[in-house]
């Protein structure tokens, strides 16, 4: 008989068991908070590459302070060229208008595709570079 008993045990046991509640499902993780780049970054922009010689030879120069103001993410920049001339078939301002990705990288095109403008916000730092035709610049600025 003891046999008897210890399976009734070993059965009430199993059943009791079968019947505690189980736990509550877990909880997913809050989504992870959106990336902000957002505010208005300060620095100095130069001519790195300048393939316009002789009399134009300071067509590629631009003022060398830039400002880039981020708002959701994006901005609009337009790379000045005061010194060339009305008339002369290139663009006394390409402007650009960039997208900023999660990971801070962006890279724009100018309204023609004749320039691009590549870089990456890390931090409090934007930097990157711009190339077109004959000339070529590279920038680094600040958040203030």
């Amino acid at each position: 008989m003891r046999a008897g008993v210890a399976f009734a045990t070993v059965v009430l046991v199993a059943a009791v068991s079968g019947c505690a509640p189980s736990a509550p499902p877990a909880v997913p993780p809050p989504p992870a908070p959106a990336v902000s780049f957002d505010g208005t970054y300060q620095g100095t922009i130069q001519v790195t590459v300048s393939a316009v010689a002789g009399a134009n030879s300071n067509w590629c120069d631009t003022p060398p302070a830039i400002t880039l103001v981020v708002q959701n993410n994006a901005f609009a920049y337009v790379l000045s060229h005061p010194n060339v001339p009305p008339g002369s078939g290139f663009s006394s301002s390409p402007s650009f208008t960039a997208s900023i990705g999660p990971d801070g990288s962006f890279d724009a095109y100018t309204q023609n595709n004749t320039a691009e403008m590549t870089g990456s916000v890390s931090g409090s730092q934007i930097s990157g570079k711009i190339s077109g035709v004959g000339c070529g610049y590279a920038f680094s600025a600040r958040k203030v």
